[in-house]
């Protein structure tokens, strides 16, 4: 038999076990290609967590058509009736109180065969219809002489707050009827014209924070038709502090003037625009949308904030801003807002803060 006590193997023993150092090092070129990727999403995320919270700031404020209160000196006559029945065919709420019982008006105050308008009376705006008194009314004094008007009157091409959202230069019917007609200052803007004789038919001016429209029309002499019903109740809002806008395109020069071209464009293209006021103090939110089936190019919205507010800069965060421009200081102390381009489709939504 053969010798068999050197046949058991040598044992290797170890203080500690041995380890793969080439699996359990990680360098930190195998984890750096990650960085990025980790660095974009948290950006990515705080960008939607801003934008989430800029769309919730969104909140709109609605503001019904300011009431109206038709100051007169005679409350039962035809001519007050006819001008109750015309604003409210205009949506318009009127309440009718006598000369000597008015005071202090909430919301907007018009005045109809008022000869002399009492010192102590205040009003966020005032309307004058027909023969203006012959006292002051606020800053402003008025004067007319008597004449008769043409059977149409014509709306101005040139913008305006009373004007907007309707036909640069439309024409209204009229019978023909003695009306006031206005000496005019040139202070005044003068929105719609008799046809003939060129005389002011209707009139707006603004200066020191007080806004004042005339409107030499006979209320029983037009017929409500949807054009002139809208000139009246954007008139009163102006009157009532609410933002007004009106809409363009095309041409950049032009857009940015909202010449009547650029105006009827926008309209032929189904520009839908509009501006509300948000619930954050000195807030405004401005609408543009392509309802049409072609781009719209520059489209464009001026807007007539409230008395005193003059200059506004664009907020939200970049998406919403993307592109848009502004300006502010124009005629009446309207800005203007302008887009490079709208898709077909296309709604856009910008935020604005008064400064």
């Amino acid at each position: 038999m053969g010798d068999v006590t050197g046949a058991v193997p040598a044992i290797e023993r170890r203080r500690w076990p041995r380890r793969s150092r080439h699996l359990a090092h990680v360098r930190w070129k195998h984890i750096a290609i990650y960085v990025p990727v980790v660095l974009l999403v948290i950006f990515l995320g705080g960008l939607a967590l801003w934008s989430f919270v800029e769309s919730q700031s969104l909140v709109i404020v609605p503001e019904p058509i300011p009431r109206v209160t038709l100051v007169t000196a005679d409350p039962s006559s035809p001519h007050t009736a006819a001008w109750v029945r015309l604003l409210n065919a205009a949506a318009v709420e009127t309440t009718v109180v006598p000369v000597n019982q008015a005071g202090a008006v909430q919301g907007v105050a018009a005045f109809c065969d008022v000869t002399a308008v009492p010192p102590s009376l205040r009003a966020r705006g005032i309307a004058i219809l027909g023969a203006p008194p012959s006292t002051p009314v606020g800053p402003v004094r008025l004067a007319a002489d008597r004449g008769t008007s043409d059977n149409a009157f014509k709306f101005s091409e040139t913008v305006s707050p009373i004007l907007a959202r309707l036909s640069p230069g439309a024409e209204m019917p009229s019978r023909t009827v003695p009306v006031p007609f206005l000496i005019e200052t040139p202070q005044m803007h003068v929105d719609a014209r008799w046809r003939t004789n060129a005389r002011a038919a209707v009139m707006h001016m603004e200066f020191s924070g007080a806004r004042v429209l005339w409107l030499g029309l006979q209320p029983d002499a037009v017929p409500p038709n949807p054009g002139l019903l809208l000139m009246l109740r954007t008139a009163v809002r102006w009157l009532g502090g609410q933002p007004i806008s009106d809409g363009a395109a095309g041409d950049d020069l032009q857009a940015a003037t909202l010449t009547p071209a650029a105006r009827s464009l926008a309209h032929n293209q189904h520009l839908i625009f509009n501006v509300e006021r948000l619930r954050g103090r000195g807030t405004f939110a401005v609408r543009m949308e392509n309802r049409g089936s072609a781009p719209i190019a520059h489209p464009t919205v001026q807007l007539w904030l409230s008395p005193g507010v003059t200059h506004v800069a664009l907020g939200g965060d970049w998406i919403m801003q993307r592109g848009a421009t502004i300006s502010s200081g124009t005629q009446d102390g309207a800005c203007v807002i302008s887009l490079p381009s709208l898709a077909a489709n296309e709604a856009r939504v910008l935020k604005l803060t008064a400064r």
